[in-house]
């Protein structure tokens, strides 16, 4: 049997006392006070919680005895530096359901899951550009819807919102080009990473194809920080995909194409392109594919994740941090993730080269 040892505890009545106890006593002791603690935090959990008495995860009782070396008598609790509290909150974060830790308010947490539209929440971290990623024509996506879903991926169904909540659809039409456009976004989770696709159609009703190439250039909009469907955005690094650019200043026709495969150099963003005929009453239809890889989404600071939602002109190449992801991978994960094995060819778009940056 162990022998007793003393350690220094502290109580709002009697002040500080040194008993006797043995080891297993003092994991007793500190499951206790630390339980109790939860509780004044987390109320509402413990009243839905079946009755008997909360266990803590053995991987936050071993933190807490981790802990003990830094113990002094001091009349106060010591506070936790930030890698320690950011540890602890993340932790929580796995065995408590309905809560997320948020990054952009390090050490403090987030209310309940949302369930409302991203629109109508007030989540502190809405007000971060890089903690979402915002293309006109691809979509929105927050950090920590992505966050959740991956947190539901990992911990299970009460932690966080069904890889559903991701998908979209929304259909319309330009009046002024009278272009139809179609635009759908999806997601899966293949290997632990979450993979988003977002599929873009665009057709002019009469079949012009001046109005077509206005619409295009007029609406295109970004597929990613480093490469754009119209000319004109983004406006830091113009880059077109080349199959939709115009050649020298004449408005000629598209050129007839499908599939065409391209992948980012900066980023995990890889796009298809199919150009179509489809006779003199619908004339030209544009779809675009694009795939992305988010990575596992436990932090925004990831290189995945940082990419993707902001542009720096000193990051480097792609392949210095995913030489095991050639142009054409993202997409053949997605299709194995449907259950289609498929190699892909593409080639690189050097946005930088495009835009005299090296």
């Amino acid at each position: 049997m162990a022998a007793a040892l003393p350690i220094a505890l502290y109580d709002l009545h009697s002040g500080i006392y040194i008993p006797p106890v043995g080891p297993a006593r003092v994991v007793a002791t500190v499951r206790q006070k630390t339980i109790s603690r939860l509780k004044r935090l987390f109320p509402q959990l413990f009243a839905l919680s079946n009755p008997g008495p909360p266990n803590l995860s053995l991987e936050i009782i071993l933190m807490i005895a981790e802990y003990f070396d830094k113990c002094t008598l001091k009349p106060r609790s010591m506070p936790l530096q930030s890698n320690e509290k950011e540890k602890l909150l993340l932790l929580l974060e796995k065995d408590i359901p309905f809560r997320y830790y948020c990054h952009r308010w390090h050490g403090r947490w987030s209310r309940s899951t949302p369930s409302r539209p991203f629109y109508m929440e007030r989540l502190e971290c809405k007000k971060d550009p890089d903690r979402r990623f915002c293309f006109p024509f691809c979509g929105y996506i927050p950090y920590h819807h992505m966050r959740l879903v991956m947190n539901r991926h990992f911990y299970g169904p009460e932690h966080g919102l069904p890889l559903q909540a991701l998908s979209e659809r929304q259909n319309y039409q330009t009046h002024e080009y009278e272009v139809e456009c179609s635009i759908s976004q999806h997601a899966r989770i293949f290997g632990d990473e979450l993979l988003v696709l977002t599929v873009i159609s665009m057709t002019q009703l009469r079949g012009d194809l001046v109005l077509l190439r206005s619409h295009v250039e007029s609406f295109g909009g970004s597929v990613c920080q480093h490469l754009t469907i119209s000319q004109r955005s983004p406006v830091c690094i113009p880059i077109q995909f080349p199959e939709l650019a115009k050649k020298g200043n004449a408005s000629g026709s598209f050129p007839a194409c499908g599939p065409m495969y391209g992948s980012c150099t900066s980023c995990l963003t890889y796009y298809s392109i199919n150009i179509t005929w489809q006779g003199l009453e619908k004339g030209y239809s544009i779809e675009v594919l694009v795939y992305r890889g988010l990575g596992d989404c436990r932090t925004p600071e990831s290189w995945y994740w940082r990419t993707m939602a902001r542009w720096d002109p000193s990051e480097k190449s792609r392949s210095a941090y995913s030489p095991h992801n050639p142009p054409g991978s993202i997409r053949d994960r997605w299709d194995e993730a449907g259950g289609v094995a498929e190699i892909t060819d593409g080639a690189w778009r050097r946005a930088s080269r495009a835009a005299g940056l090296g």
